[in-house]
């Protein structure tokens, strides 16, 4: 099992239909649009035998690389809370391996094999593997579950659900609708199992809930207020929050646009919008996340940048300017952190006020190319685990303090740069341009 945080983590990305055989019923919310065909027999992805990319510690002992040896080496010197090196591979640059870690395990993909597979969190060795149908995949898990969709610009969206343990395929089920790069897609799961998706349909975005036990289709409605619904998560066990866009958005000037709302709230039970929110007309927002039943935002106006607290009703409750550097945001266990060119800032959640701030040094690059605050994995509900040019940091979310453990550095190029980090409650996973190692918690 995972803790909150680390489920929370897991989030990743995510999505949604109509029939050609058998027409599931639907309970009616507005206008119904998607709905799904189960022809007899349909896999979404082929079981292979895995392998495990990495190396074993004694692998790693037996087949020498130098820049392999020097980042586990430091890895090993590390000391509480990290233990030794379990495992580890070698690459010549670029971003050829990316490790997850969910409940059972580490989710392991390499940019040579398609094959998403399952390492074992004690032995490493390979759980089970999937071969997805198509090139562009998105996939969810949730402590017992994995869902995967196929996407193709001409091809039926295939969506299906495995067991997280065993590989074994639940159920799959065939949609009449298809999903261009650059579309958006969505998906969560809900405490009971099933599974909310979103993916455009028609031009339009659509929002489902698919049951998690047989794959029907139980309402699904027209999303038209929820932006890209970029977040998709439950508020409660009565209500789910859908929208706003990718953050990355954020960073261009907003285009001139009406006030449409942009984050929308719907009953669990039907699809119902329960409340609709927006900023006012040329904005862009994006979600940061959900803290003690409040929606956190990050917008962009002509006024400027801000955070944004959203009560579970849809009323504004707090609002605090942002520096026009900032870039970065993500909710810590009630606290906000928003990260910027010159340092970091952490705000209570419930009340918007400040309650740390942390300057970064001067004249070096601080975070690698491609960091993403909100991807950084917590090692407790009191610790992120971030990377540095120089150091992994583990930062106390609550006083701003950190702890630093060196990498290793060349002196000319990146490298060293971590591109991901993962944490489970036995491993955490560096991964950097040339290699990337699992390491033990102790």
């Amino acid at each position: 099992m995972v803790s909150a945080e680390e489920a929370a983590r897991i989030r990743s990305e995510r999505r949604s239909w109509l029939p050609i055989a058998i027409v599931v019923a639907t309970i009616v919310v507005g206008l119904v649009v998607i709905i799904a065909t189960r022809p007899a027999s349909i896999d979404c992805a082929t079981r292979t035998a895995g392998t495990s990319p990495l190396l074993s510690a004694s692998g790693l002992a037996q087949q020498p690389d130098a820049r392999l040896d020097k980042l586990s080496t430091a890895a090993d010197s590390w000391g509480p809370p990290f233990g030794k090196v379990q495992a580890g591979v070698g690459y010549d640059y670029g971003q050829w391996l990316h490790l997850y870690g969910l409940a059972h395990g580490v989710l392991a993909l390499t940019k040579d094999n398609a094959a998403l597979t399952l390492l074992d969190p004690s032995t490493l060795k390979a759980r089970w593997a999937l071969d997805p149908a198509t090139k562009r995949t998105a996939w969810d898990a949730s402590t017992k579950q994995f869902a995967l969709l196929d996407l193709d610009s001409s091809k039926r969206t295939r969506l299906a659900t495995f067991n997280l343990s065993t590989g074994k395929q639940h159920w799959c089920i065939d949609l009449n609708s298809t999903q261009k790069a650059g579309q958006p897609v969505s998906t969560t799961f809900l405490a009971d199992g099933d599974l909310l998706v979103a993916l455009p349909f028609d031009g339009e975005l659509q929002l489902a809930r698919v049951d998690g036990d047989d794959g029907r289709v139980l309402w699904s409605v027209h999303a038209k207020d929820a932006g890209r619904a970029d977040f998709l998560e439950p508020l409660n066990s009565t209500t789910v929050i859908a929208g706003g866009v990718e953050e990355y958005r954020l960073a261009s000037t907003p285009p001139a646009s009406s006030s449409t709302p942009v984050v929308t709230a719907y009953t669990v039970k039907t699809g119902k919008q329960a409340w609709t929110w927006g900023p006012g007309a040329d904005s862009t927002t994006h979600v940061v996340g959900i803290s003690g039943g409040r929606i956190i935002v990050e917008t962009r106006t002509p006024a400027g940048r801000a955070l944004v607290a959203l009560s579970g009703s849809g009323h504004q409750l707090w609002q605090m300017p942002l520096a026009a550097d900032a870039a970065e945001a993500s909710v810590q266990d009630g606290v906000v952190l928003s990260a910027r060119q010159a340092g970091l800032t952490a705000y209570d959640a419930a009340t918007g006020k400040q309650v740390w701030y942390q300057a970064f040094p001067t004249g070096t690059t601080y975070f690698p190319y491609g960091f993403t605050l909100d991807q950084m994995p917590a090692l407790d509900a009191d610790h992120l685990l971030m990377p540095t040019t120089t150091s992994l940091v583990v930062l106390d979310v609550r006083t701003g303090t950190e702890k630093s453990y060196p990498l290793p550095t060349d002196g000319v190029n990146t490298t060293y740069w971590p591109y991901q980090l993962l944490a489970t409650t036995g491993l955490v996973g560096v991964v950097t341009n040339t290699g990337g190692v699992l390491v033990g918690r102790s």
